[in-house]
């Protein structure tokens, strides 16, 4: 879902920022895009110092924290290029469209109300349902089953490395969406091919490359 369904990355970036400036700390390290698609309990003792960590607990700063961004993106959010064409194309060929995602429950559903994207979603994933988020492929997994589908009947697009590693684990045909990663590093982590977005893709166009 994020940096992929939605272009959101930046205002992940702008609250953990405000977080810092509220508790007075600076981060040790940069939320870097290897982390992403790791729950926030994963992130925080890489890039959050201990102490504030100790005063406050991992759940306590997890939830403020996506609280602030959902504050931040409220009114901003947008889908990925080309994707609402390619959802269109995949309701008119009867193909399923599901997020597998490790945000939280609250992030989830937040995205999926704000993009007006709940009819036309067969459902999704998050890490409150799971309890290994990427790159274990659990969350995929667990999304094939909820739709009834095998996972090499489902393709995963994933703009995060350790997205990409999962749903190769995982079984399903991965296609790799460049909006926050190099194509190279998507390619060599699995993915089938790399697009910048979703423009010009159809259910057809994508059979054409998955399924030679």
């Amino acid at each position: 879902m994020d940096g992929t369904f939605v272009s959101n990355m930046p205002f992940h970036m702008l609250a953990w920022a405000e977080q810092g400036r509220r508790h007075n700390y600076e981060l040790i390290a940069p939320v870097s895009n290897r982390f992403y698609g790791w729950h926030n309990f994963d992130i925080l003792p890489n890039v959050v110092p201990a102490d504030v960590i100790e005063r406050f607990g991992l759940e306590y700063l997890s939830d403020e924290k996506e609280a602030i961004y959902r504050e931040l993106y409220a009114g901003n959010v947008v889908l990925a290029e080309g994707l609402d064409d390619l959802m269109q194309d995949a309701e008119r060929c009867g193909v399923k469209c599901f997020i597998g995602s490790a945000a939280p429950r609250l992030n989830a559903e937040f995205v999926i109300r704000e993009s007006g994207t709940a009819e036309r979603l067969a459902g999704y994933i998050c890490a409150d349902d799971v309890t290994h988020c990427k790159p274990h492929p659990e969350i995929f997994l667990r999304s094939c089953e909820r739709m009834g589908l095998q996972p090499s009947e489902c393709v995963v697009f994933e703009d995060a490395i350790s997205g990409i590693k999962a749903g190769v684990a995982a079984g399903c045909h991965v296609v790799g969406i460049s909006s926050t990663a190099p194509a190279e590093v998507l390619l060599e982590g699995g993915a089938e091919f790399v697009e910048p977005d979703f423009r010009g893709m159809t259910i057809e166009s994508l059979s054409a490359r998955l399924l030679k």
